[in-house]
């Protein structure tokens, strides 16, 4: 027998494990031979650990995990069979179940998907190829209908089971059609080859890259004869008026008429498409056009935001009814149902009825709904005192303890993981005595996390946490901001994780560039290194400055200088009308970038829970908001 099988077999000697923490050095040392592929250090605490060693569970992970490649079910299911609920049980499933579609062991990846809880995008399609291959009669139609006319780039695990499906009778031609269609409107030469090619289409490279590089040369002179003559006008169309909106409208203009009832409308939802990301008011006209054929609900939601920006109730109303049901139910068009029947008077009463089913949460809308009953919100639900009881619950829960334990090691990605499994299914005060337990290692943003989930008890003092009050404090009230706004971006831009970094470089509690930094420093006349931003005192100080700085920048109205603060002071202005003044939820829903939409209405509604927990009195979002966003000067 082989060591490596000699090691694996001796997992069968592991029991459930119970007991004091294992050794926190051989701990670590396990890990950084897992992660440094070392097989020869790693067998050796995989054979030493112990039946008291809480580590056991990870040790055993680790060596699984690295050996995934040369084991057989069995070793995996005795693994989940020791660990039947834990975090690492769901991560070596997962990992299981890669390698099982890469060995296209179909039934036993039925088998084991079936206990996934959170499987990521490329588990649910391999499930259904794996349904297919083992000769499930439904699982066609249902990939077809889950992933067909995706619109989103989708990982190569989808690919296959696109492909599955253009292998099987399930589709008309019409769906190969709309599938071209979206394949060429991204600009995905691969699949709109092959999707032609199942049509009977030869697409030339030379055509695919003329669109793609110079669509204007392609708009001059096309061939619109054809079907997928059709479809290459209107992948060119899309692409040039990213360059050229109104010369793109020019050429659609005079062309439009030799396209059929079905194309046409669409030609002007993929120049609306451009227009409302650029908050032109035509877009509203533009998509009121596309109502009778196909459209991803992405695209509704733009339609959406088009008619909200100019104010056009009626076709709020009709692009609405135009979603899903269950996107009709989600809470931002429920608001914007109600704002647009609040302006007819035959419907003012279903909009109140709207506005109190909102009214009861605490989020954006709900904050919104309170006003536009004509209220302010004065206090926050009563705060639950955790018990001993509570704490004693949290102290037997193995999986929160195993968390904190990670997080005292310092291990943030484990530890994070670990916490949100663990809470997955506790009660309100389980959760509200882990947010505790959190915030008293200053685990700030899990304390968050937790303290968020409940839903009849509640901790708004765990919620709106606010560690490092005297420096928040003192820097807030040098410069005339308020604390609570300060807060309020805290919160959303870090958690309060002091050495927080992003992906572009910003690091930090208030997630400062780098050269804002050193431009905030240099304005200060303060020595500047690159450490400093992970600094509490100076991140805050530099971070306070500048969003004071911004704010004076664009006339003192705090929407626009939180969307400053998140996508650039010039960004905010340029979303301003030219010509009037806008309610500020006008404003804020209609921002073309979804990331920087959702941290304004963050941002402010933490600022308003952490108003009401300073004491400074009843609060309206719509005021705190600024109420109008001027027009653009």
């Amino acid at each position: 027998m082989s060591k490596v099988k000699k090691i694996l077999s001796s997992l069968c000697l592991v029991g459930v494990m119970q007991g004091a923490w294992g050794d926190d050095k051989d701990f670590l040392a396990a890990k950084a031979a897992y992660d440094s592929k070392n097989i020869e250090v790693l067998a050796k605490y995989f054979q030493q650990k112990t039946f008291n060693d809480e580590w056991a569970e990870y040790i055993d992970y680790y060596w699984l995990s690295s050996q995934i490649k040369k084991i057989d079910s069995i070793a995996v299911i005795h693994f989940l069979q020791t660990y039947p609920t834990t975090w690492l049980t769901e991560q070596l499933r997962r990992e299981w179940l890669l390698e099982l579609a890469a060995r296209k062991d179909w039934p036993n990846y039925v088998q084991f998907y079936s206990g996934l809880v959170w499987p990521k995008i490329e588990h649910q399609c391999y499930g259904y190829t794996a349904r297919i291959n083992t000769g499930d009669k439904t699982a066609l139609s249902a990939a077809r209908q889950d992933f067909w006319l995706e619109t989103k780039e989708l990982p190569p695990a989808c690919q296959e089971l696109l492909v599955l499906l253009e292998q099987s009778n399930t589709l008309s031609q019409d769906d190969y059609w709309l599938r071209l269609r979206l394949a060429l409107q991204r600009g995905d030469k691969t699949i709109a080859k092959r999707l032609a090619g199942q049509l009977g289409i030869d697409l030339s490279n030379d055509v695919l890259n003329q669109i793609s590089k110079n669509p204007k040369l392609y708009l001059a002179n096309p061939d619109v004869e054809t079907a997928i003559g059709h479809e290459l006008y209107l992948a060119a169309l899309a692409r040039y008026a990213r360059q050229d909106l109104e010369q793109a409208v020019n050429y659609w203009q005079k062309i439009q008429q030799r396209f059929n009832y079905q194309d046409r409308p669409y030609g002007w939802r993929l120049l609306a498409l451009i227009a409302v990301q650029r908050q032109d008011p035509r877009a509203v006209t533009w998509f009121a056009y596309s109502k009778d054929v196909f459209w991803p609900d992405d695209d509704k939601e733009w339609a959406i935001r088009s008619a909200i920006r100019v104010q056009d109730w009626p076709n709020v109303l009709a692009f609405i009814d135009l979603l899903s049901v269950e996107k009709q139910k989600q809470r931002a068009w429920l608001y914007w149902r109600a704002r647009a029947m609040e302006n007819q008077s035959d419907k003012i009463k279903v909009a109140q009825t709207l506005y109190n089913q909102l009214a009861v949460d605490d989020d954006y809308y709900a904050l919104l709904a309170k006003d536009r009953l004509g209220g302010k919100i004065a206090s926050q639900p009563a705060i639950y005192v955790v018990t001993e009881k509570d704490k004693a619950a949290v102290a037997k829960n193995a999986d929160i303890q195993r968390a904190l334990a990670l997080y005292r090691l310092n291990l943030r990605g484990e530890a994070t993981r670990e916490w949100n499994w663990a809470l997955q299914n506790v009660d309100d005060k389980v959760l509200l005595a882990a947010a505790e337990s959190a915030a008293n290692v200053r685990w700030y943003d899990r304390a968050i996390y937790a303290a968020e989930k409940t839903q009849q008890l509640h901790s708004y003092n765990l919620r709106y946490v606010t560690p490092y009050k005297e420096v928040v404090r003192s820097y807030s009230q040098e410069l005339g901001v308020d604390p609570a706004w300060v807060y309020g971006l805290i919160r959303q831009e870090s958690r309060f994780v002091v050495n927080a970094s992003s992906v572009v470089g910003a690091g930090g509690l208030m997630q400062l560039m780098p050269s804002t930094a050193q431009w905030v420093a240099n304005r200060l006349k303060i020595p500047y290194h690159a450490a400093m931003v992970n600094e509490v005192g100076t991140n805050v100080r530099l971070g306070t400055y500048y969003i004071n700085h911004v704010f004076k920048q664009l006339g003192s109205q705090p929407v626009l200088a939180t969307a400053g603060y998140n996508a650039g002071p010039s960004r905010a202005k340029r979303w301003q009308d030219a010509n009037i003044a806008l309610p500020v939820d006008v404003y804020t829903e209609t921002i073309p970038f979804s990331e920087t939409r959702d941290y304004v209405k963050k941002v402010m509604t933490n600022s308003v829970h952490y108003a009401l927990g300073f004491g400074d009195g009843a609060q309206s979002i719509t005021l705190r908001m600024g109420g109008k966003i001027p027009a653009r000067q």
